[in-house]
């Protein structure tokens, strides 16, 4: 992961003394139709190849494991570089030399992102999926004005627990439904779920 790590910047500290400490919420678990639609359009061989844009979790491997052969973990979520941090790292998101990407899950890093950003993103994913790929996006539909950096862990294909990593930062611009048809093209959104927290899952499609 050293070529992720080259292109985070370490953040000022600031001095927080007699600031009372945020309250990080616990674990939640909630069902994730968005999740199991992506999945529902690859065949269980063994044989595709994911990207996760999140952190390792080994619950996810093991699920993955039955539909790939080749799986990749990029963790931007943690703590995405910004500016041109974040162009760097984007252009070292490994591609495979043995075949494109059949899925991506970028969970609810458009959220995480700069308006910019998020079409630099985009354009590498493009660049290292092949057609008919598939892309699992998250969305904040609630309209908070803070966003805590997020882990999540699959439960099952249709199930997930989601963990605040850390302090909220101030959120990015929403992203309404029309919004996020045209951030992520060329990947067609094809289903999309509104479920628990004020959350919205989209299911793309690369034309």
């Amino acid at each position: 992961m050293d070529w992720l790590r080259r292109g985070r910047r370490t953040p000022p500290q600031e001095d927080t003394a007699g600031e009372p400490e945020e309250a990080i919420p616990a674990p939640t678990e909630r069902g994730a139709p968005g999740i199991a639609a992506t999945f529902a359009g690859l065949e269980r061989d063994g044989c595709h190849a994911i990207l996760d844009l999140g952190p390792a979790a080994r619950s996810n491997l093991s699920l993955y494991s039955g539909f790939a052969r080749w799986i990749r973990i990029a963790d931007f979520l943690t703590a995405p570089p910004r500016g041109d941090a974040w162009a760097e790292a984007i252009k070292a998101l490994p591609s495979l030399p043995e075949r494109p990407y059949d899925l991506v899950l970028a969970w609810n890093l458009l959220d995480r992102l700069a308006p910019e950003e998020r079409l630099l993103l985009v354009r590498r994913l493009a660049e290292v999926t092949g057609p008919g790929a598939r892309l699992s996006v998250m969305v904040d539909a609630s309209g908070d004005p803070v966003a805590y950096p997020l882990r999540f862990t699959l439960l099952d294909l249709d199930r997930v627990s989601q963990q605040a990593m850390g302090p909220p930062e101030p959120a990015q611009p929403q992203l309404m439904p029309g919004d996020v048809g045209r951030v992520l093209e060329p990947f067609e959104v094809v289903r999309a779920f509104t479920v628990r927290l004020g959350l919205r899952e989209y299911v793309a499609v690369k034309e």
